[in-house]
């Protein structure tokens, strides 16, 4: 009986030893910050003996770090900031003496700086996709302490983004998501978020199931600094959970040096999935490139509205060029500015958005421009024709002086609008080249136009009135009153210094009035005498054509 008792504690001590040394001294890197997978794992498991349930992190970064190692007496780095040159994304795996029935896997996204050269994606979806792929259990740890529905939404849509692009799990496994809030939870709503994040994933079909593929609890994890009491309560209740998961239908215990192996080939097919698929960072950095492309392409729309308008109507807008290049280039500012901040990931995006806008923005103003310099040399070539008819109307012939002076006339008057004009930042054609231009094209028109009918037609008409006879009167009898009329002050004296006189004739002459404004009242007239301060004198007129 003794010696039985003996054996059996021998067996119990060679078994809590073996367990004892089956912990790793340290966690192991499965998969590179540059999403590289680790071959070194598998000899490092080897020490590690036992078959065990894989339970995985997603999210939290630090807090995920702190947490296994205050629940499981992991040893992962908590340090705030990293060692120079050190990126602490990636996979890690580590084995805990205090839970010796799971392999513990930390995954956490690199930084967005920290590009993969080789064509890998090591994002927040591409690690969720590797924890629910590997893991029987899933600790999510949501981005913040108090999420709203569409930040829980957001962060279980990154998880299971690309999930629904890998392959179907066989023989019906489903996988725990434990979600670990920072206080209260209602696993109602937590799971109401999860399934329309998962919902999104698979494009809004019905199949799979989100209870076919996943149980959700949550657990209420606060920092222990802030309720020891409900830190421990909740620590006892995850351990109690995680111990039962083979028990529980969630997945098979398998022996740690199939760990690495199997956590290679789901490495794999998540990134053959995402081959082709930029990375989260890169995704939301292209977003943010295109939101301020859309933001300032509509901001400049809205301020090239009214001077669209206006150059319809056939305007030319003054001081175009200045206002065009102030919109060209805060337009430009206003989308650097919004893009200052994105990384080297996505600058081609960025710098090929910024071209795009520019080039667009320089067509609506070019266009605008022409629009302006087409109307103002029209309006001012118009002028030039009208000026020319009227000189042939008058002489029947245009002297080339006469030419030459309405041509610099004309140039004058366009080169004076067309400088107001000119956008500097589009880079065409000067003011002086624009004047030279107009200057060329005014002369061809004036060449054409002083051979036109309508030119010709002034000409022969002045000639016409030059040689024909003077029209006569209509046959009758004409009448009309011409009234004439002086008014003699004795203004400043009287002495005659000051004289006017205004008068009308109708074209007919048999109609007329004039009067006479003088200072000479104190001068005598002929008989010797003041003349009267005012006299009136009518006048019948009669015209008698036969």
């Amino acid at each position: 009986f003794f010696s039985a008792i003996g054996h059996e504690s021998l067996t119990m001590i060679s078994l809590l030893s073996s367990l004892s040394v089956a912990a790793l001294d340290a966690p192991v890197p499965l998969i590179s910050p540059r999403g590289d997978f680790q071959p070194a794992a598998a000899s490092e498991l080897a020490s590690v003996g036992g078959a065990r349930s894989v339970v995985a992190t997603v999210g939290g970064r630090l807090r995920a770090r702190r947490l296994l190692n205050s629940i499981f007496a992991t040893e992962f780095d908590t340090a705030r900031a990293p060692a120079a040159g050190e990126d602490r994304g990636g996979a890690y795996v580590a084995a805990s003496p205090q839970a010796p029935e799971l392999l513990l896997v930390h995954t956490e996204a690199a930084s967005a700086g920290e590009a993969c050269e080789d064509g890998a994606v090591a994002d927040e979806s591409a690690f969720g996709c590797f924890a629910l792929g590997l893991a029987d259990a899933v600790l999510v740890l949501p981005p913040c302490a108090e999420p709203t529905r569409p930040v829980l939404v957001s962060a279980y849509e990154e998880i299971f983004a690309q999930l629904a692009a890998t392959a179907e799990p066989t023989d019906g496994k489903r996988t725990l998501l434990v979600h670990l809030a920072q206080s209260a939870a209602d696993a109602a709503a937590i799971k109401s978020a999860a399934m329309d994040a998962w919902a999104a994933a698979c494009g809004g079909g019905a199949e799979p199931s989100f209870d076919s593929r996943f149980e959700l609890t949550a657990i209420a994890l606060p920092s222990s600094a802030v309720d020891a009491d409900a830190f421990s309560a909740g620590a006892t209740e995850l351990r109690t959970r995680l111990r039962t998961l083979a028990r529980d239908g969630f997945g098979t215990p398998i022996a740690a040096t199939e760990v690495a192996a199997r956590a290679e080939a789901v490495w794999l097919a998540v990134q053959s999935a995402a081959s082709g698929r930029p990375g989260g960072a890169a995704l939301r950095e292209r977003y943010q490139a295109a939101r301020a492309y859309e933001a300032s392409m509509e901001a400049a729309v809205l301020k090239l509205r009214p001077l669209s308008a206006a150059v319809a109507k056939g305007r030319v807008i003054d001081g175009f060029g200045a206002a065009a290049d102030s919109l060209l280039n805060g337009t430009l500012a206003h989308y650097d500015d919004a893009v200052a901040d994105v990384s080297g990931i996505t600058a081609e995006l960025v710098a090929r958005r910024r071209a795009i806008l520019s080039k667009q923005l320089q067509a609506d103003v070019k266009e605008l421009f022409s629009k302006q310099q087409r109307s103002l040399a029209r309006s001012v070539c118009k002028r030039y024709e009208r000026q020319l008819l009227a000189v042939m109307e008058r002489a029947g012939n245009v002297a080339q002086y006469q030419r030459d002076r309405l041509r610099k006339n004309a140039e004058r008057a366009y080169d004076a609008q067309v400088a107001s004009l000119v956008v500097p930042s589009l880079g065409g054609p000067t003011r002086a080249q624009l004047t030279q231009s107009f200057s060329a094209q005014l002369t061809a028109f004036a060449d054409r136009l002083v051979e036109s009918p309508s030119m010709q037609l002034q000409a022969l008409g002045a000639t016409r009135r030059r040689v024909s006879k003077p029209a006569k009167p209509p046959k009758g009898l004409r009448w009309g009153l011409a009234l004439t009329g002086a008014m003699r002050t004795k203004w400043g004296g009287g002495g005659g210094n000051l004289q006017t006189f205004a008068g009308y004739q109708t074209p007919d002459g048999m109609w007329s009035a004039h009067g006479l404004l003088a200072n000479d009242g104190a001068i005598a007239d002929s008989s010797g005498s003041e003349p009267p301060p005012l006299r009136m004198q009518p006048k019948l007129n009669v015209d008698l054509s036969l």
